[in-house]
Protein backbone atom coordinates (compact mmCIF):
# COMPACT_ATOMS: atom_id res chain seq x y z
CA UNK A 1 0.00 0.00 0.00
CA UNK A 2 1.03 3.58 -0.67
CA UNK A 3 2.51 5.75 2.07
CA UNK A 4 2.80 9.51 1.66
CA UNK A 5 3.18 11.80 4.66
CA UNK A 6 1.97 14.76 2.58
CA UNK A 7 -1.52 13.45 1.92
CA UNK A 8 -2.80 13.48 5.50
CA UNK A 9 -6.22 15.17 5.58
CA UNK A 10 -6.26 15.86 1.84
CA UNK A 11 -9.82 16.11 0.45
CA UNK A 12 -10.44 14.17 -2.77
CA UNK A 13 -13.34 13.36 -5.12
CA UNK A 14 -14.04 9.65 -5.50
CA UNK A 15 -15.55 8.54 -8.84
CA UNK A 16 -18.62 6.34 -9.17
CA UNK A 17 -17.97 2.67 -8.52
CA UNK A 18 -19.97 0.46 -10.90
CA UNK A 19 -20.30 -3.28 -10.78
CA UNK A 20 -19.08 -5.46 -13.59
CA UNK A 21 -21.71 -5.65 -16.32
CA UNK A 22 -23.98 -8.67 -16.41
CA UNK A 23 -24.52 -9.69 -20.05
CA UNK A 24 -27.09 -12.08 -21.43
CA UNK A 25 -27.66 -12.18 -25.21
CA UNK A 26 -26.28 -8.62 -25.57
CA UNK A 27 -28.59 -7.25 -22.87
CA UNK A 28 -26.82 -5.68 -19.91
CA UNK A 29 -27.42 -5.07 -16.21
CA UNK A 30 -25.30 -3.30 -13.62
CA UNK A 31 -25.36 -1.84 -10.13
CA UNK A 32 -24.00 1.40 -8.72
CA UNK A 33 -21.89 0.12 -5.83
CA UNK A 34 -20.72 3.56 -4.62
CA UNK A 35 -21.93 6.93 -5.91
CA UNK A 36 -19.40 9.74 -6.41
CA UNK A 37 -18.50 11.30 -3.08
CA UNK A 38 -15.97 13.34 -1.20
CA UNK A 39 -13.35 11.58 0.91
CA UNK A 40 -10.24 12.50 2.83
CA UNK A 41 -6.90 10.76 2.83
CA UNK A 42 -5.33 9.59 6.09
CA UNK A 43 -2.03 7.92 6.94
CA UNK A 44 -2.33 4.88 9.14
CA UNK A 45 0.24 2.18 9.86
CA UNK A 46 2.40 3.30 6.95
CA UNK A 47 -0.58 3.02 4.58
CA UNK A 48 -2.86 5.56 2.94
CA UNK A 49 -6.62 5.20 3.26
CA UNK A 50 -9.51 7.06 1.68
CA UNK A 51 -12.19 7.67 4.31
CA UNK A 52 -15.77 8.70 3.48
CA UNK A 53 -18.45 8.70 6.16
CA UNK A 54 -18.31 5.24 7.74
CA UNK A 55 -16.41 3.54 4.89
CA UNK A 56 -12.71 3.34 4.07
CA UNK A 57 -10.60 1.93 1.25
CA UNK A 58 -6.85 1.44 0.89
CA UNK A 59 -4.97 3.49 -1.69
CA UNK A 60 -2.37 1.48 -3.62
CA UNK A 61 0.12 2.09 -6.39
CA UNK A 62 -0.54 -1.03 -8.42
CA UNK A 63 -3.38 -3.40 -9.08
CA UNK A 64 -4.59 -5.55 -6.19
CA UNK A 65 -7.42 -7.67 -7.58
CA UNK A 66 -8.10 -9.54 -4.35
CA UNK A 67 -9.76 -6.61 -2.53
CA UNK A 68 -11.54 -3.33 -3.27
CA UNK A 69 -9.08 -0.46 -3.40
CA UNK A 70 -8.24 2.88 -4.97
CA UNK A 71 -5.38 3.45 -7.39
CA UNK A 72 -3.80 6.91 -7.34
CA UNK A 73 -2.90 8.28 -10.77
CA UNK A 74 -1.30 11.67 -10.08
CA UNK A 75 -4.20 13.79 -8.76
CA UNK A 76 -6.93 11.36 -9.84
CA UNK A 77 -8.16 8.15 -8.28
CA UNK A 78 -9.62 5.04 -9.90
CA UNK A 79 -11.31 2.00 -8.39
CA UNK A 80 -9.72 -1.42 -8.50
CA UNK A 81 -10.46 -4.91 -7.26
CA UNK A 82 -13.57 -7.10 -7.46
CA UNK A 83 -16.76 -5.37 -8.60
CA UNK A 84 -19.48 -8.01 -8.64
CA UNK A 85 -23.07 -6.83 -8.35
CA UNK A 86 -24.90 -7.79 -5.18
CA UNK A 87 -27.57 -10.45 -5.32
CA UNK A 88 -30.96 -8.84 -6.09
CA UNK A 89 -32.39 -10.25 -2.85
CA UNK A 90 -29.63 -8.51 -0.89
CA UNK A 91 -30.30 -5.14 -2.57
CA UNK A 92 -34.06 -5.61 -2.02
CA UNK A 93 -33.63 -6.43 1.68
CA UNK A 94 -31.33 -3.44 2.26
CA UNK A 95 -34.18 -1.01 1.45
CA UNK A 96 -36.33 -2.26 4.34
CA UNK A 97 -36.81 0.67 6.68
CA UNK A 98 -34.61 2.93 4.54
CA UNK A 99 -37.44 5.05 3.11
CA UNK A 100 -38.51 8.16 5.05
CA UNK A 101 -41.32 10.33 3.69
CA UNK A 102 -41.02 13.99 4.74
CA UNK A 103 -44.15 15.39 6.30
CA UNK A 104 -44.87 12.00 7.83
CA UNK A 105 -41.41 11.51 9.29
CA UNK A 106 -39.63 14.53 10.74
CA UNK A 107 -36.20 12.88 10.37
CA UNK A 108 -35.93 13.93 6.72
CA UNK A 109 -35.07 17.62 6.36
CA UNK A 110 -36.29 17.98 2.78
CA UNK A 111 -38.83 16.20 0.72
CA UNK A 112 -40.47 15.31 -2.55
CA UNK A 113 -42.51 17.81 -4.51
CA UNK A 114 -46.20 18.02 -3.65
CA UNK A 115 -47.32 16.11 -6.78
CA UNK A 116 -44.73 13.40 -6.15
CA UNK A 117 -45.85 12.89 -2.55
CA UNK A 118 -49.50 12.89 -3.60
CA UNK A 119 -48.93 10.33 -6.33
CA UNK A 120 -46.93 8.01 -4.05
CA UNK A 121 -49.60 8.05 -1.33
CA UNK A 122 -52.41 7.61 -3.86
CA UNK A 123 -50.78 4.52 -5.38
CA UNK A 124 -50.28 2.98 -1.95
CA UNK A 125 -53.90 3.76 -1.05
CA UNK A 126 -55.07 2.06 -4.25
CA UNK A 127 -53.02 -1.04 -3.50
CA UNK A 128 -54.55 -1.36 -0.03
CA UNK A 129 -57.99 -1.92 -1.62
CA UNK A 130 -56.90 -5.18 -3.23
CA UNK A 131 -57.99 -3.86 -6.62
CA UNK A 132 -56.40 -5.51 -9.65
CA UNK A 133 -57.21 -2.56 -11.91
CA UNK A 134 -54.19 -0.62 -13.18
CA UNK A 135 -53.62 2.59 -11.23
CA UNK A 136 -53.29 5.67 -13.43
CA UNK A 137 -51.23 8.64 -12.22
CA UNK A 138 -51.64 11.92 -14.12
CA UNK A 139 -48.77 14.39 -13.60
CA UNK A 140 -48.11 17.35 -15.91
CA UNK A 141 -44.79 17.33 -17.71
CA UNK A 142 -42.04 18.74 -15.49
CA UNK A 143 -43.48 17.69 -12.14
CA UNK A 144 -41.14 14.71 -11.81
CA UNK A 145 -42.82 11.49 -12.98
CA UNK A 146 -39.60 9.47 -13.15
CA UNK A 147 -38.49 10.36 -9.63
CA UNK A 148 -42.02 9.48 -8.49
CA UNK A 149 -41.60 6.01 -10.01
CA UNK A 150 -38.28 5.63 -8.21
CA UNK A 151 -39.86 6.77 -4.92
CA UNK A 152 -42.69 4.24 -5.25
CA UNK A 153 -40.14 1.53 -5.97
CA UNK A 154 -38.00 2.42 -2.94
CA UNK A 155 -41.02 2.66 -0.63
CA UNK A 156 -42.90 -0.42 -1.87
CA UNK A 157 -39.84 -2.64 -2.51
CA UNK A 158 -41.46 -4.75 -5.23
CA UNK A 159 -39.83 -8.12 -5.63
CA UNK A 160 -38.96 -7.39 -9.26
CA UNK A 161 -40.10 -4.40 -11.33
CA UNK A 162 -40.51 -4.04 -15.09
CA UNK A 163 -40.58 -0.46 -16.41
CA UNK A 164 -41.97 0.10 -19.89
CA UNK A 165 -40.94 3.25 -21.78
CA UNK A 166 -41.57 4.33 -25.39
CA UNK A 167 -38.06 5.05 -26.70
CA UNK A 168 -34.40 4.11 -26.52
CA UNK A 169 -33.50 7.56 -25.19
CA UNK A 170 -36.05 7.29 -22.39
CA UNK A 171 -34.87 3.75 -21.57
CA UNK A 172 -31.39 5.12 -20.91
CA UNK A 173 -32.66 8.10 -18.88
CA UNK A 174 -35.04 6.00 -16.79
CA UNK A 175 -32.54 3.23 -16.12
CA UNK A 176 -30.06 5.88 -14.98
CA UNK A 177 -32.58 7.23 -12.46
CA UNK A 178 -33.24 3.79 -10.97
CA UNK A 179 -29.52 2.98 -10.83
CA UNK A 180 -28.83 6.01 -8.63
CA UNK A 181 -32.28 6.12 -6.92
CA UNK A 182 -32.58 9.61 -8.36
CA UNK A 183 -33.02 12.45 -5.88
CA UNK A 184 -33.93 10.22 -2.92
CA UNK A 185 -30.48 9.83 -1.28
CA UNK A 186 -29.66 13.52 -1.79
CA UNK A 187 -32.90 14.59 -0.08
CA UNK A 188 -32.43 12.16 2.79
CA UNK A 189 -35.55 10.22 1.79
CA UNK A 190 -33.57 6.98 1.47
CA UNK A 191 -31.05 6.68 4.28
CA UNK A 192 -28.84 4.14 6.01
CA UNK A 193 -26.63 1.38 4.64
CA UNK A 194 -28.90 0.61 1.67
CA UNK A 195 -27.78 -0.86 -1.63
CA UNK A 196 -28.95 0.49 -4.95
CA UNK A 197 -30.88 -1.84 -7.25
CA UNK A 198 -29.40 -3.99 -9.97
CA UNK A 199 -30.89 -2.43 -13.10
CA UNK A 200 -31.15 -4.18 -16.45
CA UNK A 201 -31.70 -2.70 -19.89
CA UNK A 202 -33.34 -4.94 -22.48
CA UNK A 203 -32.55 -3.89 -26.04
CA UNK A 204 -32.20 -7.22 -27.82
CA UNK A 205 -34.14 -10.47 -28.02
CA UNK A 206 -33.23 -13.41 -25.83
CA UNK A 207 -32.37 -16.65 -27.55
CA UNK A 208 -34.32 -18.86 -25.15
CA UNK A 209 -36.77 -18.70 -22.26
CA UNK A 210 -33.99 -19.86 -19.95
CA UNK A 211 -31.78 -16.91 -20.86
CA UNK A 212 -34.74 -14.51 -20.50
CA UNK A 213 -35.54 -15.86 -17.04
CA UNK A 214 -31.88 -15.86 -16.04
CA UNK A 215 -31.45 -12.20 -16.96
CA UNK A 216 -34.62 -11.11 -15.15
CA UNK A 217 -33.59 -13.01 -12.02
CA UNK A 218 -30.27 -11.13 -11.82
CA UNK A 219 -32.10 -7.76 -11.63
CA UNK A 220 -34.25 -5.77 -9.24
CA UNK A 221 -35.48 -3.48 -12.02
CA UNK A 222 -35.56 -3.93 -15.80
CA UNK A 223 -36.26 -1.05 -18.19
CA UNK A 224 -37.28 -1.80 -21.77
CA UNK A 225 -39.46 -0.73 -24.68
CA UNK A 226 -42.42 -2.51 -26.31
CA UNK A 227 -40.43 -2.54 -29.54
CA UNK A 228 -37.69 -4.59 -27.87
CA UNK A 229 -40.16 -7.07 -26.37
CA UNK A 230 -42.11 -7.43 -29.62
CA UNK A 231 -39.09 -9.15 -31.17
CA UNK A 232 -39.22 -11.99 -28.63
CA UNK A 233 -40.68 -15.36 -29.57
CA UNK A 234 -44.03 -15.75 -27.80
CA UNK A 235 -42.84 -18.41 -25.34
CA UNK A 236 -39.73 -16.39 -24.46
CA UNK A 237 -41.72 -13.22 -23.84
CA UNK A 238 -44.22 -15.10 -21.68
CA UNK A 239 -41.41 -16.62 -19.59
CA UNK A 240 -39.70 -13.22 -19.26
CA UNK A 241 -42.82 -11.30 -18.17
CA UNK A 242 -43.72 -14.01 -15.65
CA UNK A 243 -40.60 -13.13 -13.64
CA UNK A 244 -41.87 -9.67 -12.62
CA UNK A 245 -44.09 -8.81 -9.70
CA UNK A 246 -44.95 -5.23 -10.77
CA UNK A 247 -45.23 -3.20 -13.98
CA UNK A 248 -44.76 0.57 -14.35
CA UNK A 249 -45.76 2.13 -17.69
CA UNK A 250 -44.33 5.54 -18.55
CA UNK A 251 -45.98 7.75 -21.19
CA UNK A 252 -49.01 5.49 -20.82
CA UNK A 253 -51.04 7.18 -23.57
CA UNK A 254 -49.24 4.75 -25.90
CA UNK A 255 -51.26 1.77 -24.62
CA UNK A 256 -53.56 2.13 -27.64
CA UNK A 257 -50.84 0.28 -29.56
CA UNK A 258 -51.16 -3.51 -29.56
CA UNK A 259 -47.51 -4.01 -28.50
CA UNK A 260 -48.21 -1.98 -25.35
CA UNK A 261 -51.63 -3.37 -24.47
CA UNK A 262 -50.47 -6.99 -24.82
CA UNK A 263 -47.75 -6.42 -22.22
CA UNK A 264 -50.15 -4.73 -19.81
CA UNK A 265 -52.72 -7.49 -20.29
CA UNK A 266 -50.04 -10.08 -19.44
CA UNK A 267 -49.86 -8.52 -15.94
CA UNK A 268 -53.52 -9.27 -15.16
CA UNK A 269 -53.75 -9.79 -11.40
CA UNK A 270 -50.39 -8.11 -10.70
CA UNK A 271 -49.90 -4.45 -9.70
CA UNK A 272 -49.68 -2.09 -12.68
CA UNK A 273 -49.15 1.67 -12.45
CA UNK A 274 -49.57 3.90 -15.51
CA UNK A 275 -47.89 7.32 -15.55
CA UNK A 276 -48.89 9.99 -18.03
CA UNK A 277 -49.32 13.71 -18.53
CA UNK A 278 -52.36 13.08 -20.75
CA UNK A 279 -54.87 10.55 -19.35
CA UNK A 280 -56.19 9.25 -22.64
CA UNK A 281 -54.74 7.10 -25.34
CA UNK A 282 -53.41 8.32 -28.68
CA UNK A 283 -56.67 7.07 -30.26
CA UNK A 284 -58.71 9.27 -27.89
CA UNK A 285 -60.12 6.46 -25.73
CA UNK A 286 -59.56 6.21 -21.95
CA UNK A 287 -56.38 4.51 -20.74
CA UNK A 288 -58.27 1.97 -18.67
CA UNK A 289 -57.66 1.32 -15.01
CA UNK A 290 -58.44 3.78 -12.23
CA UNK A 291 -57.27 7.38 -12.12
CA UNK A 292 -55.95 7.33 -8.57
CA UNK A 293 -54.20 10.70 -8.73
CA UNK A 294 -54.29 13.72 -11.04
CA UNK A 295 -52.23 16.81 -10.24
CA UNK A 296 -53.95 19.83 -11.83
CA UNK A 297 -52.03 21.83 -14.39
CA UNK A 298 -53.17 25.04 -12.68
CA UNK A 299 -51.29 23.91 -9.56
CA UNK A 300 -48.21 23.05 -11.63
CA UNK A 301 -48.32 26.58 -13.02
CA UNK A 302 -48.93 28.15 -9.61
CA UNK A 303 -46.11 26.18 -7.94
CA UNK A 304 -43.59 26.99 -10.66
CA UNK A 305 -43.27 23.55 -12.29
CA UNK A 306 -44.70 24.79 -15.59
CA UNK A 307 -43.12 27.76 -17.38
CA UNK A 308 -45.10 30.52 -19.05
CA UNK A 309 -45.92 30.12 -22.75
CA UNK A 310 -45.87 32.92 -25.31
CA UNK A 311 -47.86 32.15 -28.46
CA UNK A 312 -47.09 33.86 -31.77
CA UNK A 313 -49.66 33.45 -34.53
CA UNK A 314 -48.35 33.77 -38.09
CA UNK A 315 -50.79 34.47 -40.91
CA UNK A 316 -49.08 33.54 -44.16
CA UNK A 317 -50.41 32.15 -47.41
CA UNK A 318 -47.42 32.63 -49.76
CA UNK A 319 -44.65 30.83 -47.84
CA UNK A 320 -45.77 29.87 -44.31
CA UNK A 321 -42.71 27.68 -43.64
CA UNK A 322 -40.31 30.55 -44.25
CA UNK A 323 -42.37 33.00 -42.22
CA UNK A 324 -42.65 30.58 -39.28
CA UNK A 325 -38.93 29.78 -39.40
CA UNK A 326 -37.91 33.46 -39.56
CA UNK A 327 -40.17 34.39 -36.63
CA UNK A 328 -39.02 31.43 -34.51
CA UNK A 329 -35.34 32.12 -35.21
CA UNK A 330 -35.85 35.76 -34.29
CA UNK A 331 -37.31 34.65 -30.94
CA UNK A 332 -34.39 32.29 -30.35
CA UNK A 333 -31.81 35.01 -31.07
CA UNK A 334 -33.63 37.38 -28.70
CA UNK A 335 -33.63 34.73 -25.96
CA UNK A 336 -29.92 34.03 -26.46
CA UNK A 337 -29.12 37.75 -26.36
CA UNK A 338 -31.00 37.90 -23.03
CA UNK A 339 -28.75 35.20 -21.57
CA UNK A 340 -31.19 32.29 -21.90
CA UNK A 341 -29.72 28.89 -22.83
CA UNK A 342 -32.51 28.09 -25.28
CA UNK A 343 -32.87 25.65 -28.17
CA UNK A 344 -35.36 25.56 -31.06
CA UNK A 345 -37.39 22.60 -32.25
CA UNK A 346 -39.07 22.74 -35.65
CA UNK A 347 -41.89 20.20 -35.76
CA UNK A 348 -43.24 18.68 -38.96
CA UNK A 349 -45.30 15.65 -39.95
CA UNK A 350 -43.16 13.73 -42.45
CA UNK A 351 -39.55 12.87 -43.23
CA UNK A 352 -39.72 14.56 -46.62
CA UNK A 353 -40.96 17.76 -45.00
CA UNK A 354 -38.22 17.53 -42.37
CA UNK A 355 -35.52 17.35 -45.05
CA UNK A 356 -37.05 20.34 -46.87
CA UNK A 357 -37.10 22.33 -43.62
CA UNK A 358 -33.47 21.40 -42.91
CA UNK A 359 -32.46 23.18 -46.12
CA UNK A 360 -34.56 26.19 -45.15
CA UNK A 361 -33.06 26.50 -41.66
CA UNK A 362 -29.53 25.97 -43.00
CA UNK A 363 -30.16 28.88 -45.34
CA UNK A 364 -31.60 31.13 -42.63
CA UNK A 365 -29.32 30.25 -39.70
CA UNK A 366 -26.17 28.35 -40.73
CA UNK A 367 -24.41 29.59 -37.57
CA UNK A 368 -26.85 27.54 -35.46
CA UNK A 369 -25.94 24.28 -37.29
CA UNK A 370 -29.49 22.92 -37.75
CA UNK A 371 -29.87 19.14 -37.40
CA UNK A 372 -32.66 16.75 -38.38
CA UNK A 373 -33.90 13.66 -36.53
CA UNK A 374 -36.57 11.10 -37.43
CA UNK A 375 -37.38 7.41 -37.09
CA UNK A 376 -35.52 6.36 -40.27
CA UNK A 377 -32.26 7.89 -39.13
CA UNK A 378 -29.64 5.41 -37.95
CA UNK A 379 -29.05 5.18 -34.22
CA UNK A 380 -25.54 6.58 -34.67
CA UNK A 381 -26.75 9.64 -36.59
CA UNK A 382 -29.65 10.25 -34.21
CA UNK A 383 -27.28 10.11 -31.23
CA UNK A 384 -24.88 12.48 -33.00
CA UNK A 385 -27.70 15.00 -33.52
CA UNK A 386 -28.79 14.85 -29.87
CA UNK A 387 -25.17 15.05 -28.68
CA UNK A 388 -24.71 18.17 -30.81
CA UNK A 389 -27.68 19.72 -29.01
CA UNK A 390 -26.26 18.75 -25.61
CA UNK A 391 -22.91 20.34 -26.45
CA UNK A 392 -24.66 23.37 -27.99
CA UNK A 393 -22.83 22.75 -31.26
CA UNK A 394 -26.33 22.97 -32.67
CA UNK A 395 -29.28 24.97 -31.37
CA UNK A 396 -31.90 23.95 -33.93
CA UNK A 397 -33.41 20.47 -34.26
CA UNK A 398 -35.97 19.57 -36.91
CA UNK A 399 -38.01 16.52 -36.03
CA UNK A 400 -40.96 14.44 -37.14
CA UNK A 401 -43.26 14.29 -34.11
CA UNK A 402 -41.50 15.39 -30.94
CA UNK A 403 -38.19 13.60 -30.24
CA UNK A 404 -39.82 10.58 -28.64
CA UNK A 405 -41.99 10.37 -25.53
CA UNK A 406 -40.45 11.65 -22.31
CA UNK A 407 -37.35 13.19 -23.87
CA UNK A 408 -35.91 15.45 -21.16
CA UNK A 409 -34.24 18.62 -22.41
CA UNK A 410 -35.65 21.68 -20.59
CA UNK A 411 -33.65 24.07 -22.78
CA UNK A 412 -36.04 23.33 -25.68
CA UNK A 413 -37.97 26.56 -25.34
CA UNK A 414 -38.81 27.72 -28.89
CA UNK A 415 -41.23 25.61 -30.92
CA UNK A 416 -41.79 26.24 -34.63
CA UNK A 417 -44.91 24.28 -35.58
CA UNK A 418 -44.75 23.85 -39.33
CA UNK A 419 -47.39 21.11 -39.02
CA UNK A 420 -49.67 21.16 -35.97
CA UNK A 421 -50.87 18.11 -34.08
CA UNK A 422 -54.49 17.12 -34.65
CA UNK A 423 -54.96 15.36 -31.29
CA UNK A 424 -55.61 17.19 -28.01
CA UNK A 425 -53.67 14.63 -25.96
CA UNK A 426 -50.54 14.78 -28.13
CA UNK A 427 -50.79 18.59 -28.29
CA UNK A 428 -50.89 18.88 -24.49
CA UNK A 429 -47.91 16.54 -24.18
CA UNK A 430 -46.00 18.53 -26.79
CA UNK A 431 -46.71 21.80 -24.98
CA UNK A 432 -45.50 20.27 -21.73
CA UNK A 433 -42.20 19.43 -23.40
CA UNK A 434 -41.51 23.14 -23.88
CA UNK A 435 -42.92 24.30 -20.56
CA UNK A 436 -40.44 22.36 -18.40
CA UNK A 437 -38.76 24.45 -15.72
CA UNK A 438 -35.04 24.00 -15.11
CA UNK A 439 -32.32 26.49 -14.19
CA UNK A 440 -32.22 30.26 -14.00
CA UNK A 441 -30.76 30.30 -17.53
CA UNK A 442 -34.10 29.09 -18.92
CA UNK A 443 -36.99 31.48 -19.54
CA UNK A 444 -40.52 31.24 -20.88
CA UNK A 445 -41.44 29.01 -23.79
CA UNK A 446 -42.43 30.42 -27.20
CA UNK A 447 -44.65 28.66 -29.74
CA UNK A 448 -44.83 29.90 -33.32
CA UNK A 449 -47.54 28.45 -35.55
CA UNK A 450 -49.48 29.32 -38.69
CA UNK A 451 -53.01 30.54 -38.09
CA UNK A 452 -53.99 29.18 -41.51
CA UNK A 453 -53.05 25.66 -40.33
CA UNK A 454 -55.51 25.69 -37.41
CA UNK A 455 -56.91 22.18 -36.78
CA UNK A 456 -60.58 21.31 -37.10
CA UNK A 457 -60.89 20.19 -33.45
CA UNK A 458 -62.77 22.97 -31.68
CA UNK A 459 -60.64 22.60 -28.52
CA UNK A 460 -57.43 23.00 -30.51
CA UNK A 461 -58.89 25.83 -32.56
CA UNK A 462 -58.97 27.86 -29.35
CA UNK A 463 -55.21 27.40 -29.01
CA UNK A 464 -54.37 28.53 -32.54
CA UNK A 465 -56.65 31.56 -32.60
CA UNK A 466 -55.11 35.02 -32.91
CA UNK A 467 -53.99 36.49 -29.55
CA UNK A 468 -54.78 33.23 -27.72
CA UNK A 469 -53.52 33.11 -24.12
CA UNK A 470 -51.98 29.64 -23.99
CA UNK A 471 -51.34 29.80 -20.26
CA UNK A 472 -55.08 29.95 -19.60
CA UNK A 473 -56.31 27.81 -22.50
CA UNK A 474 -53.82 24.97 -21.91
CA UNK A 475 -54.75 24.90 -18.22
CA UNK A 476 -58.48 24.74 -19.02
CA UNK A 477 -58.12 22.13 -21.77
CA UNK A 478 -55.92 19.96 -19.57
CA UNK A 479 -58.29 20.20 -16.60
CA UNK A 480 -61.28 19.37 -18.81
CA UNK A 481 -59.52 16.36 -20.33
CA UNK A 482 -58.39 15.06 -16.94
CA UNK A 483 -61.84 15.66 -15.48
CA UNK A 484 -63.50 13.61 -18.22
CA UNK A 485 -61.18 10.67 -17.57
CA UNK A 486 -61.71 10.93 -13.81
CA UNK A 487 -65.49 10.84 -14.40
CA UNK A 488 -65.10 7.64 -16.44
CA UNK A 489 -62.85 6.14 -13.78
CA UNK A 490 -65.28 7.07 -10.97
CA UNK A 491 -68.22 5.66 -12.93
CA UNK A 492 -66.45 2.32 -13.44
CA UNK A 493 -65.30 2.21 -9.82
CA UNK A 494 -68.88 2.74 -8.58
CA UNK A 495 -69.76 -0.75 -9.86
CA UNK A 496 -67.48 -2.26 -7.22
CA UNK A 497 -65.46 -5.33 -8.07
CA UNK A 498 -67.75 -6.31 -10.97
CA UNK A 499 -68.11 -9.75 -12.55
CA UNK A 500 -64.94 -11.69 -13.27
CA UNK A 501 -66.25 -13.18 -16.52
CA UNK A 502 -66.56 -9.89 -18.41
CA UNK A 503 -64.74 -6.62 -17.70
CA UNK A 504 -66.73 -3.40 -17.92
CA UNK A 505 -63.94 -2.01 -20.10
CA UNK A 506 -64.78 -4.65 -22.71
CA UNK A 507 -68.47 -3.74 -22.88
CA UNK A 508 -69.40 -1.63 -25.93
CA UNK A 509 -73.22 -1.37 -26.01
CA UNK A 510 -75.08 0.01 -29.02
CA UNK A 511 -76.46 3.49 -28.41
CA UNK A 512 -80.12 2.45 -28.47
CA UNK A 513 -82.62 1.81 -25.71
CA UNK A 514 -86.28 1.18 -24.92
CA UNK A 515 -87.71 3.67 -22.39
CA UNK A 516 -90.41 2.82 -19.83
CA UNK A 517 -92.35 5.14 -17.53
CA UNK A 518 -91.96 4.17 -13.86
CA UNK A 519 -93.98 5.00 -10.76
CA UNK A 520 -91.80 3.83 -7.91
CA UNK A 521 -89.93 5.74 -5.20
CA UNK A 522 -86.84 3.53 -5.28
CA UNK A 523 -85.35 0.76 -7.38
CA UNK A 524 -84.43 -2.79 -6.51
CA UNK A 525 -81.74 -4.07 -8.91
CA UNK A 526 -81.87 -7.60 -7.48
CA UNK A 527 -85.34 -8.03 -8.98
CA UNK A 528 -83.47 -8.83 -12.19
CA UNK A 529 -83.04 -12.33 -10.78
CA UNK A 530 -86.82 -12.84 -10.93
CA UNK A 531 -86.61 -12.54 -14.71
CA UNK A 532 -83.12 -13.95 -15.25
CA UNK A 533 -82.23 -16.63 -12.70
CA UNK A 534 -78.59 -17.25 -11.85
CA UNK A 535 -78.29 -20.25 -14.17
CA UNK A 536 -79.08 -18.00 -17.15
CA UNK A 537 -76.42 -15.41 -16.31
CA UNK A 538 -72.86 -15.42 -17.60
CA UNK A 539 -72.04 -12.54 -15.23
CA UNK A 540 -73.11 -13.26 -11.68
CA UNK A 541 -73.71 -11.31 -9.59
CA UNK A 542 -74.99 -8.49 -11.79
CA UNK A 543 -72.88 -5.33 -11.86
CA UNK A 544 -74.68 -2.48 -10.09
CA UNK A 545 -73.74 1.18 -9.79
CA UNK A 546 -76.13 2.43 -7.10
CA UNK A 547 -74.75 5.95 -7.17
CA UNK A 548 -75.68 6.48 -10.83
CA UNK A 549 -78.55 3.90 -10.85
CA UNK A 550 -77.04 1.79 -13.65
CA UNK A 551 -76.74 -1.97 -13.92
CA UNK A 552 -75.56 -4.36 -16.59
CA UNK A 553 -75.28 -8.11 -17.07
CA UNK A 554 -74.74 -10.75 -19.76
CA UNK A 555 -77.01 -13.74 -20.26
CA UNK A 556 -76.07 -17.08 -21.72
CA UNK A 557 -78.57 -19.17 -23.69
CA UNK A 558 -78.24 -22.62 -25.23
CA UNK A 559 -80.45 -23.67 -28.11
CA UNK A 560 -80.44 -26.50 -30.70
CA UNK A 561 -78.62 -25.74 -33.94
CA UNK A 562 -80.96 -24.96 -36.80
CA UNK A 563 -78.92 -26.66 -39.48
CA UNK A 564 -79.29 -30.27 -38.32
CA UNK A 565 -80.80 -32.77 -35.88
CA UNK A 566 -77.90 -32.93 -33.46
CA UNK A 567 -79.09 -33.13 -29.85
CA UNK A 568 -75.51 -33.11 -28.54
CA UNK A 569 -74.64 -29.88 -30.35
CA UNK A 570 -76.01 -26.56 -29.15
CA UNK A 571 -75.56 -22.93 -30.05
CA UNK A 572 -74.46 -20.70 -27.19
CA UNK A 573 -75.67 -17.12 -27.48
CA UNK A 574 -74.75 -14.23 -25.18
CA UNK A 575 -76.85 -11.08 -24.76
CA UNK A 576 -75.88 -7.83 -23.07
CA UNK A 577 -78.44 -5.88 -21.01
CA UNK A 578 -77.87 -2.38 -19.66
CA UNK A 579 -80.40 -0.53 -17.49
CA UNK A 580 -80.49 3.06 -16.25
CA UNK A 581 -83.18 4.49 -13.96
CA UNK A 582 -83.73 8.24 -14.17
CA UNK A 583 -85.43 8.86 -10.83
CA UNK A 584 -85.96 12.56 -11.56
CA UNK A 585 -88.13 11.95 -14.62
CA UNK A 586 -89.36 8.46 -13.60
CA UNK A 587 -87.92 6.81 -16.70
CA UNK A 588 -86.23 3.40 -17.04
CA UNK A 589 -83.88 2.96 -20.01
CA UNK A 590 -83.17 -0.62 -21.07
CA UNK A 591 -80.69 -1.67 -23.71
CA UNK A 592 -82.20 -5.10 -24.47
CA UNK A 593 -80.91 -8.14 -26.29
CA UNK A 594 -82.57 -6.91 -29.47
CA UNK A 595 -79.59 -4.63 -30.01
CA UNK A 596 -76.78 -6.91 -28.85
CA UNK A 597 -74.58 -9.36 -30.67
Amino acid sequence: MEHDVDVEGLSIELPSRWSDSIRVDKNTARQLLFPPRKARLVNENESVWAVAEDQRWPVVKGSAPEFVHLVREKERFAWGGPAAAHAPAEAWASLEGAFRLPGLDAQSPRGLRAPQTGALLAVFAHWTTGSHHPATVVMPTGTGKTDTMVAIYAAARPERLLVLVPSDVLRSQTAGKFETLGILPELGIVTGPFKRPVVGRVEHRFESDDSARSFAQTCNVVVTTPAALSGFPEDVRTAFLAEFSHLFIDEAHHVAARTWSEIRDAFEGRPVVQFTATPFRTDGRPLGGRVVYAFPLREAQAQGYFAGIDYISVLSFDDPDRDIAERALSCLHTDLDNGHDHLLMARTSSINRANELLSLYEELAPELSPMVIHSKLSGRKAKAALDALDRRESRVIICVGMLGGGFDLPQLKVAALHDTHKSLGITLQFIGRFARVSSTTVGNATVVASRSDAPFDEHLRQLYAEDADWNLIVRDLSQRAVGEQEDVSDFEAAFGSGPEEVSIKSVLPKMSAVVYRTGCQDWTPTNVYQVFPEENLLTYPIAVNRRDRVLWFVTEEQSPVQWGLLPAVEEVIHHLYVMYWDDVHDLLYIKPRLFSR
